[in-house]
């Protein structure tokens, strides 16, 4: 009854999740299926649920709203019959043979299956190891097949085979077949290897006949609906090729499709072509090329000749023996040694060399061992005392090739008359340099006789255009009074403001009313203080009526100005208009108290609002958190942008929810969200407020014709019950959400005290973390890395081990978590890189190797704007070269800070540091994230090392993981390697190194040391 319910159940879903016809419209049409669920992997029920590659292929096929799909469920001899007799359109996919031709229409082929003969693993080994099983030699033993389908027929039409058992169901028969009952399965390939994966059957069972009896399977069409044949073709053509087609496929047949591998196939073939002629021409190009190469290269070797010889450059060519291969004539004619004397011997054998060219025989010493120079400048004595002679050198090397030696080159510019040229440009600009001084002088006092004739009449017109400038020039207006005469003053611009112009006749009468009544008050009194002389400047912000009858805010600033008895005698400032200003301060007050995106008031909203409403007496109230559930998910794939959507959505849903309550709505920001439910009595209607709210957020949100389906998971809180402060009333309502997020999602909690344990846990270990972090209490172990190719260790990875006094030993899984959120990561992780850094270079200062040590970074160190700084501080005092370090980052880290992360990573390599993507195929990143990053490693997680195949899997993620890494010039690593097993897996799928329990487990330093020391070399290339 529980599995007909279920059926029930999807029929009506599939039902109601496609359009209905509309009455009245030609254009929807109303497709009937009608089939068994005992065929798998084609259709069956899983868990109560259709499912199967026929069931998914054929909504692929039928998603166009023209069409709408009826489902039903039944026997497959009354679901075919039902066929035949035009009771149902379709029954989906079966074999196709000549009597279903006569009373059906078939579309075209979507695969071809074959029939194989199985046989229990341990009997036919014990039996028929050397027997030959064919359809012939059936009759010999005892036989079983699935009954009413095709391969019921061909074991009696192609096999000819009368006796045998027929079964239900196919798995009826396999479990025959394991019990005994009968020796050998006569069944579609397809549907047994299915079955054999899924019931873990490989070992039991083998399949002992392949590929018998090709047929084509097609969808079965009601010959009165021809014209869906038309239609599934199309729809069959689209879907080929395609990667949903593809992937439905692989999941169900664990292969690709005929299709895609003869198209794969072709692609081969095609490429192989190409390349050959591509080589052939190349080859053919190559060959004209060299022999073209050959003659240049005998001409320029003549013409360099020619130009060393006769140019004043000296050029002396040694090998790395110190043998002499070329001495040129301008070197031969200053040292007085003649190049046949040189070649073959060792420039310092040459007694003349070392008695007068030392800095010479240096430079050469200095070219052997990789030390280069550029432009260094020497001067040289030719022989019998010559006059000396400067050059400027450089040293260089010239690489051998097809096993030929190295050259070294010390190359020397004879720049003498160059330094004789500089000399006397020398002096002529000293000697130009101070007769320009001299000219300078003279200039500088006719300058100040100027100046001063200038400085008079300059004098007397500022204070005449002062005034002037700072009436017209002002933005402002400019305003006076004459406290004594009684007389006022208002500059032009003054009236602009007020919105008159020039024709405009205006009274003082007018002038009198044009403050707002509710300023006037306030700004005669700030006029009276500045008389009283309580201040001699003032400031004030009024409205004022412009010619319009509109008020506008302007801003008065004034001075008084005092006479010989300390009287105020008259008073001047200026007038500006702040209108906007005033306007744009109030959209940033509401702004500050609420959120931009959803216009929903905002956390200091809610903080004022719950002191005022507590601060009465007798106050009751509930507190609602609420949050989205799997938001951020939903923002990663679909985008900020629909994140947004839903989020504005979601605000209108929850106050359309609260509508009729005595309730507020928030947003906290994110996906967080308040609801301040005032003035309850009970706590029932606090509950069915609860209970609204998660049916309401039942209906999915249309976003671009999209049905997406949101929960909510809500904490909720009393006042005063469950605290007396806004804060505490919120952070209980807040661990009462996450309460209820870890209860499954989409529910409601009441806070409860117990909550607060985890909590309460959570801030003790954060207090005993930081008296780690004070008291020195970590510890690093190192795990060795090795090479699959050599077995030995090329590396290691850095551990870090705390080892509280209170707590004991604690895992890293405990308290990294808790130090990332208290910002202590920090200083841990400076003090892990330098540790690492200084144990790779111990390593190096005792002879023992260069090792790369590998450290483990997190977000928040990498967020740090001091990060690149602190790693290459920790490198600068440790000595360490940048490319022993290897910084490790997980998959998750840099997705989700990715345009901030980048950046920085790209230094640190460009600066020689190694960077890992450690867990990698744990997230979400997708293959062009992967190649924006700057990593030079992949760590394959051990997650995947653990799900080891029975045998050589080409499909196994770790090989697909290598492969990725191959294409992208990445090492890759396979950590969790604790099984000569998985070292095999590992090794099959060409990893390059390995690190688990199964070579060592972490170490303290001097057990590292000693473990290197012992120079151990591990047999992980001969396992395979």
């Amino acid at each position: 009854m529980k599995r007909i319910a279920w059926m029930l159940v999807f029929a009506v879903i599939i039902t109601f999740s496609l359009p209905l016809p509309v009455n009245g419209s030609s254009s929807r049409y109303n497709v009937s299926y009608s089939s068994e669920l005992n065929y798998p992997p084609f259709k069956f029920n899983q868990h109560g649920y259709p499912s199967g590659f026929d069931l998914e292929l054929t909504r692929l096929l039928f998603e166009d709203e023209r069409y709408s799909l009826y489902y039903t469920f039944t026997p497959w001899d009354s679901a075919y019959n039902k066929l035949v007799n035009g009771e149902v359109d379709t029954v989906g996919l079966l074999a196709i043979n000549r009597e279903r031709k006569r009373e059906i229409l078939f579309s075209r082929p979507v695969m071809r299956t074959y029939t194989g003969i199985y046989a229990k693993r341990s009997l036919y080994q014990g039996e028929s190891e050397n027997e030959s099983v064919t359809p012939k030699t059936l009759s010999n033993y005892k036989v079983g097949v699935a009954a009413g389908h095709y391969t019921e027929l061909q074991l009696k039409e192609e096999a000819g085979l009368s006796e045998y058992r027929s079964f239900p169901t196919v798995e009826e028969g396999i479990k025959a077949l394991r019990a005994g009952s009968i020796d050998f399965l006569f069944e579609n390939q397809h549907v047994m290897n299915y079955l054999i994966v899924k019931e873990g059957l490989t070992g039991e069972i083998r399949q002992v006949a392949y590929d018998l009896y090709p047929v084509d399977i097609a969808y079965g069409i009601s010959k009165g609906k021809p014209e869906l044949v038309d239609y599934i073709n199309h729809r069959i053509g689209d879907l080929r090729g395609k990667a949903s087609y593809e992937t439905l496929y692989q999941r169900y047949f664990f292969t690709h499709s005929e299709f895609y591998a003869e198209r794969i196939r072709n692609n081969y073939i095609a490429f192989a072509t190409i390349a050959v002629l591509l080589f052939t021409v190349g080859c053919i190009l190559l060959k004209l090329y060299i022999n073209r190469l050959r003659r240049t290269i005998r001409g320029e070797r003549e013409f360099s000749r020619d130009v060393l010889d006769h140019a004043n450059l000296f050029v002396w060519a040694v090998q790395e023996d110190k043998m002499t291969v070329r001495l040129n004539a301008y070197a031969e004619q200053l040292t007085g040694i003649r190049e046949q004397d040189a070649i073959g011997v060792k420039y310092d054998e040459l007694h003349e060399v070392r008695a007068r060219f030392g800095e010479l025989v240096a430079l050469l010493d200095e070219a052997l061992t990789m030390k280069f120079v550029e432009n260094r400048e020497m001067t040289l004595i030719g022989q019998n005392g010559a006059f000396p002679r400067a050059f400027l050198f450089r040293t260089s090397v010239i690489r051998g090739l097809g096993g030929d030696a190295d050259v070294f080159i010390v190359a020397g510019m004879d720049i003498q008359e160059r330094k004789i040229f500089e000399y006397k440009l020398q002096n002529s600009y000293e000697e130009l340099e101070a007769i320009y001084e001299q000219l300078a002088a003279s200039q500088e006092e006719l300058r100040y006789s100027y100046d001063q004739l200038l400085e008079n009449q300059r004098m007397l017109r500022r204070n005449e255009e002062r005034y002037r400038l700072v009436t017209e020039a002002s933005n402002g207006g400019i305003w006076e009074i004459d406290l004594v005469r009684k007389r006022r003053y208002y500059s032009p611009r003054w009236f602009e403001l007020l919105g008159y112009t020039y024709e405009d006749e205006v009274t003082s009468e007018m002038l009198e009313d044009i403050v707002h009544p509710d300023d006037i008050r306030n700004y005669e009194l700030e006029i009276t203080k500045a008389k009283e002389n309580d201040r001699s400047l003032f400031e004030y912000e009024y409205r004022l009526r412009m010619k319009n009858g509109e008020y506008r805010w302007f801003l008065a600033r004034g001075k008084v100005v005092y006479n010989e008895a300390g009287e105020p005698c008259r008073m001047t400032g200026s007038l500006s208009d702040i209108h906007e200003l005033k306007q744009s301060q109030e959209r940033l007050q509401h702004l500050a108290y609420h959120d931009e995106l959803s216009d929903l008031p905002n956390r200091l909203y809610l903080l004022e609002e719950l002191e005022s409403f507590f601060a009465g007496p007798q106050r009751k109230a509930a507190l609602f958190f609420v949050d989205t559930d799997n938001f951020k998910y939903i923002n990663d794939t679909l985008g900020h942008k629909f994140g947004d959507r839903l989020l504005k959505e979601a605000s209108s849903r929850l106050t359309s929810l609260i509508a009729e309550e005595e309730a507020m709505l928030f947003r906290l920001g994110g996906d967080e969200f308040v609801i301040l439910h005032k003035n309850i009595e009970t706590t029932g209607r606090t509950i069915l407020l609860a209970e609204r709210l998660l049916e309401g957020f039942k209906t999915p949100f249309h976003i671009d014709g999209s049905d997406l389906y949101v929960s909510i998971s809500i904490g909720i809180s009393f006042y005063p019950q469950h605290g007396n402060t806004p804060e505490e009333i919120l952070k209980n309502a807040d661990v009462a959400m996450y309460a209820a997020k870890e209860a499954g999602k989409g529910k409601y909690m009441i806070f409860d005290p117990a909550f607060l344990q985890a909590f309460n846990d959570r801030v003790l270990l954060e207090k005993h973390l930081r008296q780690g972090v004070s008291n020195g209490e970590f510890l690093l172990y190192y795990q060795p890395q090795v090479s699959l190719k050599t077995g030995i260790i090329v590396g290691f990875e850095a551990l870090i081990r705390w080892n509280s006094p209170e707590l004991g030993f604690v895992s890293p899984l405990a308290f990294i978590k808790v130090a990332e959120d208290s910002r202590l990561i920090v200083p841990i992780g400076e003090w892990v890189i330098l540790q690492a850094c200084r144990f790779a270079k111990r390593l190096q200062n005792e002879g023992l190797g260069h090792y790369k040590i590998a450290v483990n970074i997190s977000v928040v160190q990498l967020q740090k704007e001091d990060f690149v700084d602190k790693v290459m501080e920790a490198l600068s005092t440790t000595g360490l070269a940048p490319q022993y370090l290897e910084l490790e980052i997980t998959e998750s880290t840099i997705i989700e800070s990715f345009d901030r992360l980048i950046p920085n990573l790209t230094y640190l390599r460009a600066q020689g540091i190694q960077i890992a993507l450690d867990d990698f195929g744990t997230g979400y990143s997708s293959l062009g994230y992967l190649k924006q990053m700057p990593i030079t490693t992949l760590k394959i997680d051990k997650s995947f090392i653990e799900q080891v195949p029975a045998k050589d899997d080409k499909r196994s993620l770790a090989r697909a993981i290598v492969l990725i890494g191959r294409k992208m010039g990445l090492q890759v690593i396979a950590e969790g390697v604790e099984t000569e097993q998985q070292i095999r897996h590992v090794q099959r799928s060409k990893c390059d190194m390995i690190q688990g329990y199964f070579i060592s487990q972490p170490l303290p330093e001097e057990e590292a040391l000693a473990l290197v020391r012992s120079h151990p070399a591990y047999d992980v290339g001969g396992i395979v």
